[in-house]
């Protein structure tokens, strides 16, 4: 009786967590599609002109974090700063199956090359009209892959908390940053540097 009383408690408290969720807009994800392919970009171009001119010129900056600001304006990153901000092209990834650029979620043990997608220049070259392009998944798929990620990112946790061997199918990093973008999707954290990754 008293187990059937906490899984209804439990059942309650997830019914009310997803009441109080709000997925992101259309035009926030877009954003930080932008903001992403941005910081990306540091990583691989560093202070090449044309690449901080597609910033400024397209206001790219409206659409950074605070940390994203504050890498994307330092004229010589560190070395732990450039390796764990390339590990966003996993976050952004999620964000392009979201918004339907990717049919289906990529495997997670191997690193997706987000330079693949076909719109990738139409995107870079026409970022306003992008924005104005842009269509979300429904709530239901958003929801439903990201309690997929964090079954996933349990898994992981398991394997290294307990001395277990990491499953092939899993790559720690990977698993991390999808799971990241779709819950800062669906509504966790106020704000994209603020995301609880809890397990």
């Amino acid at each position: 009786m008293k187990d059937d009383l906490n899984n209804k408690n439990l059942d309650m408290d997830n019914e009310e967590l997803e009441d109080d969720m709000q997925v992101r807009t259309k035009t926030a994800v877009a954003e930080r599609i932008l903001g992403l392919l941005a910081i990306i970009g540091k990583v691989h171009q560093g202070q090449e002109p044309s690449f901080k001119s597609w910033v400024t010129n397209n206001g790219i900056n409206n659409y950074l974090s605070f940390k994203e600001t504050e890498f994307i304006n330092s004229v010589e990153p560190e070395e732990n700063d450039i390796v764990y901000y390339s590990w966003r092209a996993e976050a952004l990834t999620s964000l392009f199956w979201a918004v339907n650029l990717i049919e289906e979620m990529p495997a997670l043990n191997t690193q997706f090359d987000v330079y693949s997608i076909r719109e990738l220049a139409e995107i870079i070259g026409n970022p306003k009209a992008f924005i104005k392009s842009v269509t979300l998944r429904s709530d239901e798929d958003l929801m439903a892959i990201e309690t997929e990620l964090y079954n996933q990112h349990w898994r992981v946790r398991d394997a290294q908390l307990f001395g277990k061997e990491m499953p092939e199918e899993l790559n720690p990093s990977v698993v991390y940053e999808r799971r990241y973008a779709l819950s800062w999707i669906i509504g966790y954290g106020d704000d994209w540097d603020s995301v609880p990754t809890d397990t």
